[in-house]
């Protein structure tokens, strides 16, 4: 299997000449818009002087329009350094860094005269794995964005491996490559950060800067609510039991997870959830399913069976529809105080047979 598996980084690396991801397959298009919002009353740690904390941030958010663009899925700075990086965590021997500089996402043009958006949408907040920079979820956010949602997607400097700011500025992460749960704890700073957006959210000049197309037009923070990926989706449970503004452990919490998933944090953090709470797993999937990579494996135009182990066998486009489909269902709950939603009562399992109900409360 390791030779087949390094025959096929050879066939990707030689034959790679650039590649679309298809565009969301959700209600509408969507927009993406990446700049920076910077915490002056914190610094940021991995910084060797006191510096001012920059989040860097991915704003996608849906309208309607004519037509898309392909736009780069991350900074050739960003992908320069993920392909070596990757080669050395999984051992690797082929270069991995033309998956990164040839992946287009499909967007709407800058020039937004000729499409039609709206106003009001709910806002959520993502945030990534341990040490993954926000890039890695644009897929996911762009599909979860086109059911009608603004999202964010958030990279936390000291804890992604590399941010890639304007103008080609670069910095490192310092941690671990494999924190204890002790040192997990000291990433409560991604609370913080989430706090921070938040309150810029409501700030006009900030969100001028941050969106200018937008221009000095605060959002309204009602309906805000935050999920992320393995740390993340920790963050974001910690972050709404201590802020009113995002929904918290006295509100609605959805788990998602590969089959037979049995990580100690999830199991006891379960009954200390008060909402209505529900747990689903997907069979065919591994911890990395829920990123990017095997959609971007398969928009290369590569077979992703040689992958299976690392990335699991479940088809990349119906993984992105399951995590969409339940993120949109679940948000109706939460914001809408909808109920008979049919998906999260497990009345349609024809819909996606991969998804199945573990255990839910009080729902």
């Amino acid at each position: 299997m390791q030779s087949t598996f390094f025959i096929f980084l050879f066939l990707l690396v030689n034959t790679t000449t650039g590649y679309r991801i298809l565009a969301p397959t959700g209600k509408y298009n969507v927009t993406l818009t990446t700049g920076t919002l910077v915490d002056y009353t914190r610094n940021d740690s991995s910084a060797g002087k006191p510096t001012p904390r920059a989040l860097m941030l991915s704003v996608f958010q849906p309208v309607t329009c004519a037509s898309t663009v392909p736009v780069p899925y991350m900074p050739n700075q960003t992908a320069e350094y993920q392909g070596p990086f990757l080669q050395q965590a999984f051992n690797i021997s082929a270069d991995l860094t033309p998956l990164f500089l040839e992946a287009r996402l499909a967007v709407c043009p800058d020039d937004l005269r000729d499409c039609s958006s709206q106003e009001g949408w709910p806002i959520l907040l993502f945030s990534p794995g341990y040490g993954i920079p926000r890039l890695y979820y644009s897929d996911l956010a762009s599909a979860i964005a086109s059911e009608g949602f603004t999202v964010i997607t958030i990279d936390h400097p000291s804890d992604a491996n590399i941010i890639t700011y304007p103008y080609g500025h670069a910095i490192y992460g310092t941690g671990p490559a494999s924190p204890t749960p002790d040192e997990y704890t000291r990433y409560v700073y991604r609370v913080a950060d989430a706090f921070f957006i938040i309150d810029q959210l409501g700030n006009a000049t900030a969100i001028a800067s941050l969106l200018p197309h937008r221009g000095p037009r605060r959002f309204k923070t009602d309906r805000v609510a935050m999920l992320g990926h393995s740390l993340g989706g920790a963050a974001a449970v910690v972050a709404a039991g201590q802020d009113p503004r995002i929904r918290g452990l006295s509100q609605p919490v959805l788990y998602v997870s590969e089959a037979n998933a049995t990580d100690p944090t999830w199991v006891a953090a379960w009954p200390q959830l008060k909402g209505p709470k529900l747990w689903i797993e997907v069979a065919k999937t591994t911890h990395e399913s829920f990123s990017d990579a095997s959609t971007l494996v398969q928009a290369a135009g590569m077979d992703t069976v040689v992958l299976a182990g690392l990335l699991g066998t479940i088809a990349p486009d119906e993984m992105g529809r399951i995590l969409a489909a339940y993120t949109a269902a679940w948000m109706s709950v939460v914001f809408e105080g909808k109920v008979g939603e049919l998906l999260l009562e497990g009345k349609e399992p024809e819909r996606f047979p991969e998804a199945e109900i573990v255990t839910n409360s009080n729902f």
